[in-house]
């Protein structure tokens, strides 16, 4: 009977380690890259590999704690916004052939995004949200629309 104990006992330890571990963000913080971009990428450097944007616009908001936020505007669906000089967001709106590290565009079915990148943490909506390193501030965004991604985000979530 203490045998049985046992191994009901380590049964169940396993159980409560692999449904933490499923708790857990479903991605790192080096995985918050969107066309080869990374969240925290100085602006020279997307300059060196985008050129210079069609449109800058100048924001002020709470979300990004009073500072003033500068969006370039790509076109095609395509937009990165700076905070003091590095990237804290890029937004793909568009059908542009842009990826995700994991090779997810607008487009991609909605079954190849939960194989690259598990369940999401959150569902708002018709948005599937995948927060980085256990941060509820960034991370991942994906709009579905017809099982298919229709928009990504990265970066501040708002």
């Amino acid at each position: 009977m203490f045998r049985f104990g046992k191994q009901a006992a380590g049964i169940a330890l396993g159980v409560c380690l692999l449904s933490a571990g499923a708790a857990e963000a479903a991605v790192s913080q080096d995985a918050l890259v969107v066309g080869g971009i990374e969240y925290g990428a100085s602006e020279g450097y997307v300059r060196s590999v985008y050129g210079a944007p069609r449109e800058v616009e100048t924001k002020y908001s709470t979300i990004y704690e009073g500072e003033q936020a500068t969006e370039w505007e790509y076109g095609s669906g395509f937009d990165i916004t700076f905070v003091d000089g590095i990237v804290r967001r890029v937004e793909i709106g568009e059908r542009n052939g842009i990826q995700t590290k994991a090779r997810i565009a607008v487009g991609t079915d909605l079954n190849a995004l939960i194989a690259a990148y598990g369940q999401p943490d959150a569902i708002h909506g018709d948005h599937y949200i995948y927060f980085a390193d256990n941060s509820r501030t960034i991370g991942l965004s994906f709009e579905i629309e017809n099982n298919r991604v229709d928009e990504i985000e990265m970066g501040i979530l708002y």
